[in-house]
């Protein structure tokens, strides 16, 4: 009986350390921000609170969740999930990294976009994850734009000023 309770009591601490060790990362891994050849970069002319502002708008807008909104360092990252269809056994989503810096009085916007390809069965168990740097260039020249955009007003097409035509007056066939 003493040799039961000594066992189970030299076990509580080891099942607290196990516990400890499978919770979530509290501080992600920021040298992911590291800047290298696969970052794309944009300046604008605007200071560097209003880019990550807009930036931060943008991808938010985009579904994105974001996981780094970092104002003192100008870090930025966030994952959008799977798409398609749910029955399929590979699911793709996307996730980025984005920095804003201060660039000759205006900002620099510098992305890399990863497609994360997920397939298997039964997750942490016969999965795989595969990550593809997206290199397309019109897709950073439609984030760029979007973000210069983003604060601007949307202005409704212009309205009509001619003259209405009479129902006689219409082309055969309207």
């Amino acid at each position: 009986m003493r040799f039961l309770a000594r066992w189970s009591a030299s076990l509580a601490p080891i099942a607290l350390l196990a516990g400890c060790a499978g919770g979530p990362v509290i501080q992600p891994d920021r040298s992911i921000f590291t800047l290298d050849n696969n970052y794309q970069h944009f300046s604008y002319s605007m200071a560097i609170e209003e880019t990550f502002d807009r930036t931060v708008s943008v991808f938010r807008e985009g579904g994105y969740k974001l996981d780094v909104i970092d104002r003192a360092t100008g870090q930025i990252s966030g994952r959008r999930g799977a798409t398609g269809d749910k029955g399929l056994t590979t699911d793709k989503g996307l996730k980025f990294y984005a920095l804003v810096l201060p660039n000759n009085g205006g900002s620099e916007l510098s992305i890399k976009i990863v497609q994360i390809i997920s397939s298997g069965g039964i997750p942490m168990v016969n999965s795989s994850k595969s990550e593809l740097i997206v290199t397309e260039p019109q897709m950073y020249r439609y984030v760029f734009q979007r973000v210069e955009n983003s604060g601007k007003q949307q202005s409704a097409p212009p309205a009509f000023n001619g003259p209405n035509p009479s129902p006689g007056e219409l082309p055969a066939g309207s």
